[in-house]
This record gives structure tokens, sequence and C-alpha cells, in this order.
């Protein structure tokens, strides 16, 4: 009588381990997407990203100032694209502060304008030479900005 039990129950749970082990892992999954970022963590982000525009153009505004000689019209193109970046992640941080909401149209619009302007400060940082400081911070923004990239599943800078 033990014995019959014992395999019935060694049956059931043998079963249950094959039925769990067995299913399709489900996945949490946010449109199409592998991961799923909470609220929290795309706010962390676009904080992030707004803060350290801020501190970036004060120092890309003051590295430009002295490296490129002789180039005013240059020098004022390559300070507006600074410009244009924290003007766009502070306006970032307004809208999604309203909307609390990654997937509301107007903070997707305002993203895509925030990593358009990163895009066109990228070029410069890429065209010339600036301090070992000031690439240092633009790699520390643009690894974040490249975060925000992910979270809509745009490609990274």
């Amino acid at each position: 009588m033990i014995s019959t039990f014992i395999r019935g129950t060694a049956t059931i749970l043998a079963a249950a381990l094959y039925l769990a082990f067995s299913l399709p892992q489900a996945r949490a999954q946010d449109a199409n997407r592998d991961t799923v970022y909470a609220k929290t963590d795309v706010a962390d982000i676009v904080e992030r990203v707004a803060r350290r525009t801020g501190s970036f153009k004060d120092d890309f505004d003051k590295a430009v100032a002295h490296s490129i000689p002789d180039s005013d019209k240059m020098e004022d193109k390559a300070k507006h694209r600074a410009d244009d970046l924290h003007d766009s992640a502070k306006k970032l941080k307004d809208v999604f502060g309203d909307k609390h909401d990654k997937n509301d149209p107007k903070v997707r619009e305002q993203v895509d304008r925030t990593l358009s302007a990163a895009s066109d400060l990228n070029r410069v940082m890429l065209e010339f030479r600036y301090t070992e400081k000031l690439q240092r911070d633009w790699d520390l923004l643009k690894s974040d900005l490249n975060g925000l990239a992910a979270v809509y599943n745009l490609p990274p800078m």
C-alpha cells in the first residue's frame, strides 16, 4: 500500500515537473520588446540626460571657445549644437514629468528631437579634438542617450 502511494506520488510529481519545465517561458514584453522599462527607470534616464546636458553644455562652450581658432562661424554652430541638445533634454524632462508615460506621443516626439540634437553634437565631437575631460563627459552623456534610445528600440549613436 505504501509502495503504491509512493509510486503514485512520484508519478504525479514527475508529471508536474514535466509540465512546469516544458511550457514556454512567459516573458514580459512591451510593444514586442524583450525588455520592459519601468516608469522610474525611464524617469532616471531622462533626469540624468537633462542634468548632464546642462553641465556638458557649459564645459563644451568653454572648450569650443579655446579649440577652434579663427572660426567664429564654426564656433557658433558648434555651441548651438550643445545648446540645442540641452534645450531638448530640458523639454523632454518637462514633458515626461507632465505625462508620466514613455509611450505618450508628445514624449516620444521630444525623445526623437533630443536624440537628433545629440546626433548632431556627436558629429561635432568626432570632427574636432577636445580635452580628455570633455571627451569623458561626452562618453558618459552618450551612454545615457544610448540608454534612452534603447528604451525606444532605436539604434545607438
